[in-house]
């Protein structure tokens, strides 16, 4: 409306302008015609000017009942006939040149026309004057103004009406979609997806980044109710165990063997609690999408090596032989070494955790034509049994055996999800000669979808 309001004013003024310069154009062509009537009368008797035109010739100059017409003949500015009041220009003309100009006479604005007319054969030059007060003109200005003014004052109008009616039927689709996303935040589920049948082609691009949106909001809160359960689930067992030790503890002489006991259970199941608290929140991290950095050109086998270094510490102290075989050249894939990372320290963990004393466990990386990256973690140890290997991927999941450690069965849960990031498989087999057990991650030479 500002831009039509500014318009509206330019257009005035350019309108009044032109009404001005029409109605005086008009007028003064009368004007024009009475001068030169006058003028083609003129003539010389006895060395004056004079003016011979009939009396009804002297009619044609009077145009309307509302204004009055003034004439004056002068001869080099000696009164000839007419009004001799009627003033003179401050410079005359040049010869047979037509000038206008404003004046007020008898109290009353007047518009004269003037011509200096030469009489040929003669050195007479007589000027003619004519002036019409400007009444007439200035009504026809008047009703020329109105007519613009209520054009523009109808067509502002109409322009009014078309914008509010346009702006409320372009925006009545968003007012439905706001509706419709208000309809779909009610409850405590998921947030379905806004439908873009019958969304304008204006809103579509709003309405695909809006869903986007509500489907990363979805996964967002899925993630967070799952990890509030399982957390909820999975802690209070080890924090039930504690308070209970800590109980038999206070009964305990100290350093007595009963408080060296409770003390070793207690040291036992601090040590599974914060193995559990940093597998569940890997498992947040991971399910939540974040990300440690991008995908670049990664050596494997270093990454391999490395992983199983790490690991020996833990499997001196289990009495676990661990080994690790891969080529001297690098075997690069391009992947995010953080996943890959996590995910060998995972097996090779449970590898080592799992087996017997005395036990094997051998890291290897493979490469060639078949596949262009693999990377093999066996062991020697009890193994998964066939009808188990599917199953223990699930979150959870554990076989229940007599002597094995504890555990919060989300290892291979991890692995499973960090090695489909990076779109490879993981597979369980039995291990050589049928003992223990084989978990080979197979990678791509492409990096996983995002």
């Amino acid at each position: 409306m500002v831009p039509m309001a500014a318009l509206a004013v330019l257009l005035g003024i350019g309108g009044t302008w032109f009404v001005s310069a029409f109605a005086t154009s008009a007028y003064d062509r009368g004007l024009a015609g009475a001068i030169l009537t006058i003028a083609e009368r003129l003539s010389v008797q006895e060395g004056q000017v004079v003016l011979d035109m009939p009396s009804a010739a002297f009619g044609m100059l009077s145009n309307t009942q509302r204004d009055n017409i003034y004439y004056s003949v002068t001869d080099d500015r000696t009164f000839v006939t007419g009004y001799a009041d009627l003033p003179l220009p401050e410079r005359m003309p040049p010869p047979e040149t037509l000038v206008y100009r404003d004046a007020v006479f008898r109290g009353e604005r007047v518009r004269i026309g003037a011509m200096l007319r030469p009489i040929y054969i003669t050195r007479h030059s007589a000027l003619v004057q004519v002036a019409e007060t400007t009444h007439d003109r200035d009504r026809l200005a008047r009703h020329m103004l109105l007519a613009l003014t209520a054009l523009g004052a109808t067509l502002a109008g109409i322009g009014s009406l078309l914008i509010w009616f346009a702006v409320r039927m372009g925006l009545s689709p968003l007012d439905d979609l706001r509706r419709e996303i208000e309809h779909r935040f009610h409850g405590a589920g998921a947030v379905p997806a806004v439908p873009v049948a019958g969304v304008p082609r204006e809103a579509l691009p709003l309405v695909e980044a809006l869903n986007e949106l509500l489907a990363q909001l979805n996964h967002a809160m899925t993630v967070l109710r799952r990890f509030t359960a399982d957390a909820s689930h999975q802690l209070r067992t080890p924090v039930a165990i504690l308070k209970t030790h800590l109980r038999l503890l206070d009964r305990q002489p100290p350093e007595s063997d009963g408080w060296r006991s409770s003390r070793a259970d207690l040291d036992g199941a601090v040590d599974r609690l914060d193995r559990l608290i940093a597998q569940l929140l890997t498992l947040v991290l991971e399910e939540g999408g974040a990300r440690r950095g991008g995908a670049a050109p990664t050596d494997v086998a270093a990454i391999a090596r490395d992983a199983a270094l790490a690991l020996v510490p833990i499997a001196r102290a289990r009495r676990v032989a661990l080994s690790f075989d891969g080529p001297e050249a690098p075997v690069t894939v391009l992947a995010e070494p953080f996943l890959i990372e996590e995910a060998l320290r995972n097996l090779i963990d449970n590898a080592i955790r799992y087996n017997r004393p005395g036990g094997t466990v051998r890291v290897s990386v493979l490469s060639g034509a078949d596949a262009p990256c693999a990377i093999d973690v066996e062991d020697d140890g009890p193994g998964i049994p066939e009808a188990q290997r599917e199953l223990v991927f699930e979150r959870f999941h554990r076989l229940e055996r007599p002597g094995d450690p504890s555990g919060s069965g989300l290892g291979l849960s991890i692995v499973q999800a960090f090695v489909a990031r990076l779109g490879g498989t993981v597979t369980l087999h039995a291990g050589a000669q049928g003992r223990g057990l084989r978990a080979r991650v197979s990678l791509p030479s492409e990096p996983g979808p995002a």
